[in-house]
């Protein structure tokens, strides 16, 4: 198992040089091997080989690197110290005129209906959870790349978290009955979406409210 190595810092100005941005496809498999890292390395969390949406583990530069179906539908984004990838996550279209959820849970009608997006595989390097710093970062660059172009984005998470971090960002928890990806899964989850046009929520900078929790999230 590879161990997560901690970061060195010469200058203390340094420890906040943070680039956050879309990657480019050579780039993606450094998204890969981070989720790797964590889901695997970290939380110990090995999918099913006949699971719905192709999950599989492949070889990148001598490292196992997190891959799915829905790789070839993606933009992952993610956040650098310096050239280290720190955090990341994936936004995806409809593959075969389905989104990832849809092979394990119905969605409503609207979401398929409106020019949607949905947000799996967020990670954060443990060694920079410590600060709400990076996970901002990230969301309010994402989020200038994508309001313009796209309604809402979606996804199906736990409470309290890390669903609570999500709201807290700008995302709201639709009415409906929390449900299950697998029946082995452990958690329920709950459905969230985040209206890319609202310009009051924390997540599109315009919020007075900049106040964000330290916690965790994977």
């Amino acid at each position: 198992m590879e161990s997560f190595a901690q970061p060195q810092f010469n200058t203390e100005s340094q420890k906040y040089l943070y680039v956050s941005r879309a990657l480019v496809q050579e780039e993606f498999p450094l998204a890969q091997r981070l989720v790797y890292q964590v889901f695997v390395d970290e939380i110990g969390w090995i999918p099913e080989l006949s699971n719905p949406s192709g999950i599989r583990f492949e070889i990148w530069k001598n490292s196992p690197i997190f891959v799915d179906n829905y790789d070839s539908v993606a933009q992952w984004f993610g956040t650098f110290h310096h050239d280290r990838l720190i955090a990341c996550w994936r936004f995806c279209k409809p593959l075969d005129d389905r989104f990832e959820l849809e092979r394990y849970h119905p969605i409503p009608d609207s979401l398929k209906q409106s020019s949607s997006l949905e947000v799996t595989r967020l990670v954060i390097h443990p060694c920079y959870r410590h600060t709400s710093r990076i996970l901002l970062h990230l969301a309010r660059s994402t989020y200038q790349e994508l309001w313009k172009s796209f309604d809402n984005v979606f996804t199906a998470v736990a409470f309290p978290n890390p669903g609570n971090l999500y709201l807290k960002l700008g995302a709201k928890k639709l009415d409906l009955p929390p449900f299950k990806y697998l029946s082995s899964d452990l958690s329920e989850v709950s459905l969230i979406t985040l209206d890319l046009k609202d310009k009051r929520t924390l997540v599109s900078g315009h919020s007075n409210n900049d106040k964000f929790d330290r916690s965790l999230i994977v």
